[in-house]
């Protein structure tokens, strides 16, 4: 059975979304100053913008082979000039174009800052060596060595986040319940 991830439906109501989320929001809008809209929707992966430089192939198997957060959506950005840049979730949506899906459930954020999608770009751009990438051209990079050691301890990490979430979830939906 797969469990559906769903944002809260107050635009305001950030305390049941995921910590990855809660995170990014709170030091986005204390850094920049602004309040962030968001709605969950369909984004099409050609247009994602990565801001990250590589994807752990660890973590890549662990989502393609055993489901890792796969049905949780990913977190996009997406600025007052048209660009949707990725703030969590690359791996999942590199799976996703991999396996040749072209879209994917995504929170998509926005705000009124222009100085915020400078930002990403800057992000972007850095991360891609001097231009943007798209997630199907972020590199699938085993730095750890596979089946080795370090390989099996960063797999028993990815694990037990996920239990601590899966964890989070359920206290929280007991105290709603309550």
């Amino acid at each position: 059975m797969t469990t559906r991830h769903r944002i809260p439906r107050e635009q305001r109501d950030w305390e049941h979304a995921e910590p990855a989320v809660r995170v990014w929001v709170q030091y986005a809008e204390r850094k920049f100053g602004v309040e962030f809209r968001h709605h969950e929707c369909l984004v099409h992966l050609h247009e994602l913008i990565a801001t990250q430089s590589e994807i752990e192939r660890v973590k890549y198997q662990l989502v393609r082979d055993e489901g890792y957060r796969a049905d949780e959506p990913i977190m996009v950005y997406r600025g007052r000039l048209g660009r949707s840049f990725i703030v969590d979730g690359h791996t999942r949506a590199r799976v996703k174009w991999d396996l040749g899906e072209r879209t994917l459930t995504a929170i998509v954020l926005s705000a009124t800052n222009v100085e915020l999608d400078a930002e990403f770009a800057r992000i972007a751009e850095n991360v891609g060596g001097g231009k943007p990438m798209h997630i199907r051209d972020v590199p699938v990079v085993d730095r750890l060595g596979e089946g080795t050691e370090a390989w099996r301890k960063r797999r028993a990490e990815l694990h037990r986040e996920r239990e601590r979430g899966l964890a989070r979830k359920r206290a929280a939906s007991q105290q709603r319940q309550e």
